[in-house]
């Protein structure tokens, strides 16, 4: 029997941010007998903006009026047959490293916290919940394989020489997220995208670098809210 999937609403598609252009139609589940399922039985969005997102048909989004958001977790972790860029001890110095200390980690998954506590605050139609229960949406979300576009400003050579250095951007990132409900543990969808700092040519410095961190965070905590009012605006119309 051949199945057929659909979806009125883009909520998968809109998981994560992604920085790169727009795609050539709404976001829709795979179709028929070849569409792609996850053993949790999710299904690939086609049209999605990201490189990867999986969601479970028929989802009332609109039953969801509380948020948890488990702690995020920031970590140094590559993808096998990763390579490091290399280093040029000579001009970079012998201590210039591209990954990012335990305090730069951990003070990137507690900027994740403060964005989405700005984000949903008390003008929004979703309640900030610190326990699971019925009702709740469960979001677990991760930055992983994080590249950076030179050595960790500290580490270089010409950060104590007074030296300078430009980049066209201050690398990239990879979020992923995945949804569960909050009273059965179902996963409902999830979704990974590489998201890119801006795309300008400047002084690499942390200062400009912790601002890339912070507007991609704040972008995407804006995308998810908005997906879900639509889901569950479109949820309550029919």
């Amino acid at each position: 029997m051949r199945k057929t999937y659909t979806t009125t609403t883009s909520i998968a598609g809109l998981l994560l941010l992604t920085i790169a252009g727009c795609t050539s139609g709404p976001a829709t589940l795979q179709q028929g007998p070849d569409a792609e399922i996850t053993k949790e039985g999710l299904v690939k969005v086609d049209n999605s903006r990201l490189d990867l997102s999986y969601a479970r048909p028929d989802v009332n989004w609109s039953q969801y009026t509380k948020l948890y958001f488990e702690p995020t977790k920031v970590t140094n972790d590559h993808p096998e047959g990763y390579r490091a860029p290399r280093v040029d001890r000579q001009t970079e110095g012998p201590n210039a490293t591209y990954d990012l200390p335990q305090e730069s980690l951990d003070k990137m998954a507690v900027q994740f916290s403060t964005t989405v506590q700005d984000v949903f605050n008390n003008e929004q139609p979703f309640e900030l919940v610190s326990k699971k229960g019925p009702s709740t949406l469960v979001i677990e979300t991760a930055v992983s394989d994080i590249r950076l576009s030179a050595p960790i400003e500290k580490s270089r050579r010409s950060y104590n020489s007074m030296g300078k250095t430009y980049t066209q951007n201050s690398g990239s990132m990879v979020l992923l997220a995945v949804l569960k409900d909050g009273e059965t543990g179902e996963v409902l969808a999830k979704a990974a995208d590489r998201a890119v700092g801006f795309d300008q040519w400047r002084q690499n410095t942390q200062v400009f670098n912790w601002g890339d961190v912070k507007t991609v965070y704040r972008r995407w905590v804006n995308d998810f809210r908005n997906a879900l009012m639509t889901a569950g605006a479109e949820e309550n119309s029919q």
